[in-house]
């Protein structure tokens, strides 16, 4: 795998040649600060330029143009990392290396991928019909989204512990925003986005020099654009916050919330300590509270390691609320004590290093992962390296600078409101 990072058209291009691949898949990135304005109109937006161009006016017309290159198939996303809200659009497609037909499918898909950016400039009133159906359907989305309990616990979560932060906002944006979009809120996002955003594309594949070349059809920019890439500066607090909200559910969903301090804790040893402590099927959370307790139906922990920040998930009976989270910080405990083997340890940062190698397997993978390192300005060889310096004393060291921040319980039993500790 050779990777090649170019500039064309002021914008930066990953070109990852490889011959692993018989497919090439091409996903371009657009990254900006995460605005709770503008996250629920940059996903309706992104659904509509998949779904439509100015050449291809219905969507009907738009599949059999992607099933006339042998199946390419287009896909968009959001995300937020750090303090960014990130748009993606990936397209993946086969290699006409491999195909016995004379066809130029690299060149002619980076003009497709022109369509698709260019389109939102020309909206007219004619669009609004299509605008109103993709509205329809993000809110079909998100009510299905918050009819799980535990995603409503989650979303509750975020707004309590991020209460004044835009951490709390989810990259998928808010259902009560939606019937207020317009048209014209729909252009203006999408020509901020082309001329604000960081925009980066990344090709793998069995890429050529013509290939790349051909990826100066897909847009032009008047300027480069690099924008800081940083996470939320959340303080740790002494103080812990509680609250329970009651609804008609059949199993209490109960979230821990800790703050890391990012000064004084390794973030690579906070990926291990986390993969140890919840983010597992042999770690402490499963194996001692679902396992040997029996107290939690389901529990684990999730790491945001751009802003330090660490929860704990379980769901739970109702009147074991209490004693789950007792338990929980004595799992925490264990970690501060260095109460857990050295071969542990090393288990967890093979099973780092396996869960790395096989995303390196998958395209999307091998894209995902290569547009972190881009983002963080690192190399593949440096989390090698850093990974290497994990020791139990650094892992000790996170579980000692990992602080309770917030408890937030969705129960169906009484409420006991909100207070602190």
């Amino acid at each position: 795998m050779k990777i090649n990072e170019t500039t064309v058209n002021n914008i930066p291009i990953i070109d990852i040649r490889t011959d692993k691949f018989k497919t090439f898949t091409i996903r371009i990135s657009f990254r900006n600060t995460l605005d709770e304005k503008t996250t629920t109109i940059r996903n309706i937006l992104s659904r509509m330029m998949i779904k439509r161009t100015k050449n291809l006016r219905t969507e009907t017309e738009l599949v059999q143009f992607l099933a006339k290159y042998y199946g390419a198939h287009l896909t968009e996303g959001t995300t937020k990392r750090g303090d960014s809200h990130i748009v993606n659009f990936t397209l993946e497609f086969a290699n006409e290396r491999f195909i016995h037909e004379d066809l130029n499918i690299f060149n002619d898909l980076c003009e497709f991928l022109n369509d698709i950016l260019t389109t939102p400039f020309e909206y007219t009133d004619e669009w609004q019909s299509f605008l109103d159906q993709e509205k329809r359907l993000h809110k079909n989305k998100l009510s299905l989204l918050l009819d799980s309990s535990m995603q409503r616990a989650y979303i509750n979560m975020l707004n309590i512990m991020f209460k004044d932060e835009p951490n709390r906002h989810m990259s998928f944006g808010k259902i009560d925003e939606i019937d207020s979009i317009t048209l014209e809120d729909i252009m203006k996002e999408h020509k901020k986005m082309m001329e604000e955003d960081e925009m980066v594309v990344l090709v793998v594949g069995q890429t050529t020099d013509n290939n790349i070349k051909s990826l100066e059809k897909i847009y032009s920019r008047d300027n480069y654009v690099k924008l800081p890439f940083n996470g939320f500066n959340g303080q740790v607090s002494n103080v812990i916050n509680y609250q329970t909200d009651v609804e008609k559910i059949e199993q209490a969903k109960t979230i821990l919330g800790f703050r890391i301090d990012k000064k004084q804790a390794d973030m690579m040893s906070a990926r291990i300590f986390n993969r140890m402590f919840g983010g597992g099927a042999a770690s402490f959370l499963f194996m001692n509270l679902r396992e040997k307790l029996s107290l939690a139906y389901q529990i684990h922990s999730e790491l945001d390691i751009k802003n330090g920040v660490l929860f704990a998930i379980a769901g739970v009976d109702f009147n074991r609320v209490k004693e789950t989270e007792i338990h929980v910080m004595k799992e925490l405990e264990k970690f501060r004590n260095g109460d857990f083997t050295e071969e542990f340890l090393q288990e967890s940062k093979n099973q780092f290093l396996s869960a790395r190698l096989d995303a390196m397997d998958k395209p999307k993978g091998v894209i995902a992962t290569l547009y972190g390192h881009f983002l963080a300005g690192i190399d593949f060889d440096y989390v090698d390296e850093q990974l290497s310096l994990v020791t139990k004393e650094s892992v000790m060291n996170v579980a000692k600078h990992t602080h309770l921040d917030t408890v937030y319980t969705l129960t169906g039993g009484e409420s006991n409101g909100s207070h602190t500790l």
